[in-house]
């Protein structure tokens, strides 16, 4: 009997993940594939022409018909099973791991600037890696290096990074999207096939698109949207470290390119637009690509989601494109205003998400990686209930505990915004979670003025103050007893462009966060 019990109750939690089984697939009979491809055509079109109505109707035939076959991945890969331990591991210790990560393929890093003209390492065969990646790792070794206490690795982080973006920058194509390399001569299991099929619908207009190995136009169907996204966030994310305008003006380019865009059935390719176009507002408070992120959002991801926080299609259930939808929503899901008619659903979504990916990690295991998490810790609390909050926080621990333990999951990428995170928090991280703290500054970057604002639940003496690059102070903006509540300041055209910091202080720790002066 006692094992009748432990069984049913091992059924239970294995299908507790928000209404959702562990490894299970989806498995769609002929009637319903027949079903969902007439519909899958008309939905195509009518996100294309941009039909609203249109677009949530047969959003929702689309999931009856599903079914219960809704939500599931198309297929399972490997889950792995993460430490329990749940406590953070500190700057100091994660600047060691970093040190250990960056060592063990410093060749790589140092040739970062190859991979950036799309040659994989070690070989650096031509035409064989996605620019995303130099991208991303360029950006994780500024993050790093931003908090690394030896000045010379400081140092040579940085040069290997602004070598990379500056390489990346010359591939960038007129339009501003990047290009795509011919990854078929080396057998990619995932390209090869897409690639093939796409130059084969083109017939003799594919030697306009593939030119000395590098596809230079997706022919709307939205592929560049992955690349651009990825790159325009690391664009903008390189110039708040670095102020280098070139950067700034690398992301802009790339968000002209994503504005006019139409939207397309894949949701996490949707996402890749909301994230550049948000991108771009914060680098220029120009509300017409915040205004098109959202719509993005709302109407080119909002309606493929169901009730447990998955997607309906396979191909973004899966935990690996389920991931990657919330990461790139939480830069925009933050810029909502208070009056958009959309807020509460938006935000309802990512909750959702969030909930199913954390529930599924606990109970069937992790097959990604926590970028998602952390950016999800920085979204603002107020939209997470309590008992998820910590959940995220918990989960945080437990991922950066695994990577310290063997590795999984652990690269420049997630480490990079790992220590980032612990920059801009309190000493005391439960305390941020007890009292919702905020801070917050804008627009950023700035030209004339800027507005801070913070927010305390609790009477507590504070010191608000602002650095600049090199950690000098430059100016104490308020200091003293301040009782709960939120206080506002105006920071004018008083101090010359460049990168400062902007450091809040109080008996429940100490918090920051970046100020861009153009």
């Amino acid at each position: 009997m006692n094992k009748l019990i432990a069984f049913i109750s091992f059924i239970l939690i294995i299908s507790n993940a928000k209404g959702q089984t562990c490894g299970e697939a989806q498995s769609l009979s002929n009637s319903q594939q027949i079903q969902l491809n007439t519909i899958g055509t008309q939905l195509e079109q009518a996100l294309f022409q941009e039909n609203l109505s249109a677009i949530d109707s047969l959003s929702n035939v689309a999931k009856s018909i599903f079914g219960n076959e809704a939500g599931k991945p198309d297929s399972e890969g490997a889950y792995f099973n993460l430490t329990n331990n749940t406590a953070w591991l500190s700057l100091n210790n994660s600047i060691v791991l970093s040190r250990q990560l960056i060592g063990a393929d410093s060749a790589v890093y140092a040739d970062l600037w190859k991979v950036a003209k799309g040659m994989a390492p070690p070989s650096y065969l031509p035409h064989s890696i996605p620019l995303r990646t130099a991208a991303e790792v360029a950006v994780g070794l500024l993050r790093i290096a931003d908090k690394e206490t030896d000045f010379s690795r400081k140092q040579l982080y940085q040069n290997w990074a602004n070598k990379s973006l500056d390489s990346l920058a010359t591939m960038q194509l007129p339009s501003g999207a990047f290009p795509f390399p011919d990854l078929r001569p080396y057998g990619d299991p995932v390209f090869t096939p897409i690639i093939q099929n796409y130059l084969n619908s083109l017939g003799a207009d594919s030697s306009t698109v593939l030119v000395n190995g590098w596809i230079i136009d997706d022919n709307n169907l939205g592929e560049f949207k992955f690349d651009a996204g990825v790159i325009c966030n690391a664009y903008y994310e390189a110039f708040i470290y670095t102020g280098n305008i070139n950067y700034k003006n690398t992301a802009l380019l790339i968000a002209d390119y994503l504005l006019p865009l139409k939207l397309n059935s894949n949701y996490n390719y949707n996402t890749f637009v909301s994230l550049g176009l948000t991108r771009a507002f914060q680098l220029t408070n120009d509300t017409v690509y915040l205004n098109r992120a959202l719509f993005n959002l709302r109407y080119g991801v909002f309606p493929g989601q169901i009730e447990n926080g998955r997607w309906m299609d396979g191909h973004n259930a899966n935990s690996r494109y389920h991931n990657l939808i919330i990461y790139n929503l939480f830069p925009t899901i933050n810029s909502i205003p208070e009056t958009y008619s959309y807020k509460s659903e938006l935000e309802l979504m990512q909750n959702k998400a969030v909930e199913n990916l954390i529930n599924y990690t606990d109970n069937c295991g992790s097959a990604t990686g926590f970028r998602w998490l952390i950016s999800v810790y920085k979204t603002d609390s107020t939209i997470y209930s309590s008992a998820l909050r910590i959940q995220i926080k918990d989960m945080i621990g437990r991922y950066i505990n695994q990577a310290a333990l063997n590795g999984k999951y652990l690269d420049v990428q997630s480490l990079g915004l790992y220590i980032e995170l612990l920059g801009e928090l309190p000493v005391n991280i439960d305390a941020l979670n007890q009292t919702n703290f905020k801070l917050k500054v804008f627009p950023n970057p700035y030209l004339q003025e800027a507005t801070l604002v913070f927010e305390i639940p609790v009477t507590e003496e504070i010191q608000l103050s602002l650095h600049d690059i090199t950690g000098k102070l430059i100016k104490v903006i308020d200091a003293g007893i301040k009782i709960k509540g939120t206080y506002s300041y105006n920071i004018a055209n008083e101090f010359a462009p460049g990168i400062y910091t902007v450091t809040f202080v109080s008996s429940s720790g100490k918090m920051s966060t970046k100020l861009i002066k153009q």
